[in-house]
């Protein structure tokens, strides 16, 4: 049997295609105009300033766990998985007017510094900035199909991977879209796992797992439960994030614990403890929840809040349920054992990151 490639393998093989369709859409640019040049010159910067690569671990994960013996082929699609994931933090940095990514300056944190030069007022720049950033996202998805039109897959799994980007594109705009509307319209129980579901589990679990296992051939009946498994596995995800977002460690984390408060993000342990807090409780919560000018007082009565009112270990036990209907999915897998404890290892690095 054929070694089953690792991590660091993965990483290499995605970032020489990720690297040699960047230089090649540069030096296309260049032909258009220098200014198109210099937006392929910060998006080629940007991908390879960070990224951990999961995306494209777990296509190539799935491919060879379900029978894959090409794992060279599944490349360009493992890094066509990583093209959407790039798009989608453009765009959300962009809703989020977050000007950071992987501890550098963004695609749009690029442009409004190059266009203070040329624009005197403050949103004008900004919106400029964004206008740039939003061509950079769409290039980007484009370039994922592109990926998979150029590769070397039969017809036929070349559908397969092109259906699969387009039912994440579709499914994450929607989770996109709840996740936007939480900060102000009127808010209904339940939704933060729907917006877990679509945004998070869709294109970053369900995607590149489902497609690595039908590029392999997986069953009918076998792609039904590894979608259980992803979904599941997306949604915990979501919320261990969600609780690093208010209880981590900074410098364990590199992600705040005040943001998330201040921006009053409508989470799982938002709705948890909303429906559990006394009214004077509530009273307080909602004063300081979501308002920008809350002082490290506030911020501290917010997360003894989440814990009186039992939201936190209500979170927590969520994601133990999550947790224990994803290991049962795997285990009706019935994988090698080689390949089901590189399938418990991604369980664990999910749902038990530190906090």
């Amino acid at each position: 049997m054929t070694r089953p490639h690792t991590e660091k393998d993965i990483v290499r093989l995605v970032n020489d295609v990720l690297n040699d369709f960047f230089v090649q859409s540069t030096d296309e640019a260049a032909h258009i105009d220098s200014s198109y040049q210099t937006l392929w010159q910060h998006l080629h910067e940007l991908i390879m300033a960070g990224g951990k690569r999961l995306r494209p671990q777990m296509l190539v994960f799935a491919y060879e766990a379900f029978g894959g013996s090409d794992t060279q082929q599944t490349i360009p699609i493992a890094a066509a998985q990583e093209l959407l994931h790039f798009c989608l933090l453009i765009h959300d940095d962009i809703i989020d007017r977050d000007y950071m990514r992987y501890g550098v300056t963004n695609v749009a944190g690029q442009y409004k510094k190059r266009y203070a030069k040329h624009v005197d007022t403050h949103d004008e720049q900004t919106h400029y900035a964004h206008s740039a950033a939003i061509l950079g996202g769409d290039l980007m998805l484009s370039g994922a199909h592109q990926l998979v039109a150029s590769s070397n897959l039969l017809p036929k799994q070349k559908t397969q991977a092109h259906h699969q980007l387009t039912r994440a594109t579709f499914e994450v705009a929607g989770g996109e879209l709840l996740d936007t509307e939480l900060g102000f319209m009127p808010h209904k129980a339940g939704l933060s796992l729907k917006v877990a579901r679509y945004k998070t589990a869709s294109y970053s679990f369900i995607s590149p797992l489902t497609t690595g296992a039908e590029l392999a051939g997986i069953s009918a009946d076998k792609v039904k439960v590894l979608r259980e498994f992803a979904s599941t596995l997306g949604i915990a995800y979501q919320l261990v994030d969600d609780l690093l977002g208010v209880f981590g460690d900074e410098n364990v984390t590199g992600k705040s614990t005040s943001s998330d408060i201040i921006e009053g993000k409508k989470t799982y342990m938002f709705e948890q403890a909303f429906a559990q807090l006394s009214a004077r409780d509530k009273n307080h919560f909602m004063q300081i929840y979501g308002n920008p000018k809350a002082n490290p007082e506030d911020l501290a009565l917010i997360k003894q809040l989440f814990e009186s009112s039992g939201a936190r270990q209500a979170t927590q036990d969520k994601i133990n349920e999550l947790t224990t209907s994803a290991h049962s999915a795997l285990a009706a897998l019935s994988l090698t054992p080689t390949h089901y404890t590189r399938f418990e290892k991604l369980v664990n690095t999910v749902t038990k990151r530190r906090f």
